[in-house]
């Protein structure tokens, strides 16, 4: 059951994105942080409050969207933290993709006094399903474990005609603390 008087915070990153020229590393994208998520009096199947904030940011929704020549399926994680009472981070801070590449979720939640997360949830899309406009992705294993040979996954999203970008924004969307 979540806090009815805390305020919560959700952060969505890429683990993924391709490496800089001349760099082989790749790097960590900001995709969302979005403050001021307080419990409503809904509940999903009685036992989950569902958490709702009027706030776009301070760093706004990014889809994913892998380049369709990324043959690496990137790694979506979201991230549901309890909100410090006396966070300032300001949307002018994220305002640039530059300042969303390298985030470091670890500095950045000890500058700014962030406990770990409550919760978190990860997804995997494969650039290819980009370019294919289609809600399928490449997965690869069974239980999060890496499989040696990628098979083919269509997930629900696609059975409800979904995007992947769609299905990220609707997993950022559907928070909830149980």
């Amino acid at each position: 059951m979540a806090n009815m008087s805390a305020t919560y915070m959700f952060v969505m990153l890429d683990l993924d994105v391709p490496p800089a020229e001349g760099s082989s590393t790749r790097r960590v994208l900001l995709h969302a942080m979005n403050t001021g998520f307080k419990a409503t009096q809904q509940t999903i199947s009685g036992s989950a409050t569902l958490l709702a904030s009027t706030e776009k940011g301070p760093a706004a929704y990014i889809p994913p969207g892998p380049p369709p020549t990324d043959t690496i399926p990137h790694r979506y994680v979201q991230l549901l933290f309890q909100q410090p009472a006396d966070l300032k981070v300001q949307a002018s801070d994220f305002q640039e993709t530059s300042a969303r590449i390298n985030f470091d979720i670890n500095a950045f939640m000890t500058k700014n006094k962030v406990s770990a997360p409550l919760a978190g949830n990860f997804f995997m899309v494969d650039g290819r399903a980009s370019a294919t406009a289609k809600g399928t992705a490449l997965a690869s294993g069974s239980g999060g474990l890496p499989g040696s040979t990628p098979q083919a996954f269509t997930g629900a999203a696609e059975k409800y005609g979904l995007s992947p970008s769609m299905a990220g924004l609707l997993g950022g969307l559907a928070l909830f603390a149980i």
